[in-house]
């Protein structure tokens, strides 16, 4: 065979080669567009998957499905309130006495303690028999030395008209008028002495000089009394009143009619200022104020709180106390949108007066707030408003 000529074999050889290759371009080629194919479908699938409306969540479904929830609201405004200082305070009686003997004596009976009384209303008794004799005594010597001192003024009458006419001496009508001034000083001492024996029988009974309750009897039945010594403890427990200290540099801000709110037993109350004693303590810096309490707010000796003003008032928002829902890690209202829908919202909380709070959160003046039906309200659930 002569050179450069290709033989049959390798001529097959070389087109087995060839269509190798070719196989193996075309078999890359629909690997390539295969695996663009399963690109395209998986990014249509996904832009389905987030373009397609989720379903809604079971709690969400549940508050859709539930009935608006009726609840009263409020609408947040501005309102003038001052800082507070809180200064302790202990809730006394305007009357609160222990009540003395005036005389001496066996004590005979004494009231139990508890007991309700009125003004003049007897609390303790002495044993007055010994007076009750005296007094009888003296009153039998009165009406002896009034009937003497009638007498002697008659005598000295006639004795003057004797006189007179020249019938007696003078040394006679000088007698009948001396024993006439000598009975009736007598008589005025023995009306003293009876005056003083009737006071003594009188106050052998202690009685009450406002009204109130027993708080302690510091005597018993059969000791023995002297003047000056301690029958019982009476308290008027229907006039009361809160005794506090306030600091000279903040007592400005307070005035007496003042409506200021106390802190007893987790409740808060209205107090009104009474009396501010304006003389200070050189030593603690502070003025005794008193603010009275309607019976029945406290117990006489309970502690209390008093939230004094600490500056001038100020212009904040404001919101009722009941409209603050109050948790361990936060505290927060609920607000109603234009939909009518409840949403929460975290506050601060600041000063605070007659049931006002001041806020600081996203929430404006004029906003409608819930004050009753709060507590289990969730987030974006329907409400039917009441009120504001």
């Amino acid at each position: 065979m002569k050179e450069g000529v290709m033989t049959m074999e390798t001529f097959r050889s070389r087109l087995d080669t060839m269509r190798g290759q070719v196989a193996n371009k075309f078999d890359n080629v629909s690997r390539l567009k295969l695996g663009v194919g399963v690109l395209v479908i998986l990014l249509a699938g996904a832009g389905v998957y987030f373009l397609w409306p989720s379903k809604p969540s079971q709690a969400q479904q549940q508050a859709a499905a539930q009935p608006a929830t009726v609840v009263t609201v409020v609408q947040a405004k501005v309102v003038k309130l001052a800082p507070k200082l809180a200064l302790p305070g202990t809730v006394v009686a305007r009357s609160d006495s222990k009540l003395a003997s005036e005389v001496e004596g066996k004590v005979a009976w004494v009231a139990e303690v508890g007991t309700s009384v009125n003004e003049g209303d007897v609390v303790a008794r002495l044993d007055n028999l010994v007076l009750g004799m005296q007094l009888a005594q003296q009153k039998a010597n009165v009406a002896r030395l009034a009937a003497s001192s009638r007498f002697n003024r008659d005598q000295a009458g006639r004795m003057q008209k004797l006189f007179s006419s020249n019938a007696i001496a003078q040394s006679q009508r000088d007698q009948a008028v001396s024993t006439r001034d000598m009975t009736n000083a007598e008589l005025a001492q023995a009306d003293a002495q009876l005056k003083q024996t009737q006071y003594q029988y009188d106050h052998s009974e202690i009685r009450a000089p406002f009204p109130g309750r027993i708080a302690a009897r510091l005597i018993n039945a059969g000791e023995y009394a002297t003047p000056g010594k301690d029958i019982v403890r009476l308290v008027d427990i229907g006039s009361i009143e809160v005794k506090t200290q306030s600091p000279i540099d903040t007592a400005r801000f307070l005035h007496e009619g003042m409506i200021v709110p106390v802190e007893i037993e987790d409740r808060q109350i209205q107090a009104t200022v009474r009396a501010i004693v304006p003389v200070g303590d050189e030593l603690s810096r502070t003025i005794e104020v008193r603010l009275t309490l309607k019976p029945g707010d406290a117990l006489v000796g309970d502690a209390a709180k008093v939230l004094a003003p600490a500056s001038e008032p100020k212009s904040v928002l404001a919101v009722p106390r009941d409209a603050l829902i109050l948790r361990e890690d936060s505290t927060y209202i609920f607000k109603v949108s234009p939909k009518s829908e409840a949403l929460r919202v975290a506050v601060e909380t600041g000063s605070e007066d007659r049931g006002m709070v001041e806020v600081k959160g996203q929430i404006a003046a004029g906003d409608r707030v819930v004050v009753q039906g709060g507590e289990r309200l969730e987030a974006g659930q329907k409400v039917a408003p009441k009120g504001a």
